[in-house]
């Protein structure tokens, strides 16, 4: 799997997570959307992450060229 896909699976699994704790009760849901929001975070981190040592290595390979 691409990084991207794995992205998307992560994603959409949350989006599963977040649906669900929709219909739980309240505690769970609070619970649920807590985690929710960490992993969402978490994976916005390594997508920058990601972003960042791409143009790193653009960079390098601009270095390289010279």
């Amino acid at each position: 799997m691409t990084f991207i896909e794995v992205e998307a699976e992560i994603r959409a699994c949350l989006n599963t997570i977040d649906m669900t704790a929709d219909t739980a009760d309240p505690k769970l849901r609070d619970m649920l959307k807590v985690q929710v929001n960490n992993l969402d975070a978490a994976t916005n981190a390594l997508v920058d992450e990601l972003n960042t040592l791409n143009e790193k290595q653009a960079q390098l390979r601009d270095l390289l060229k010279k």
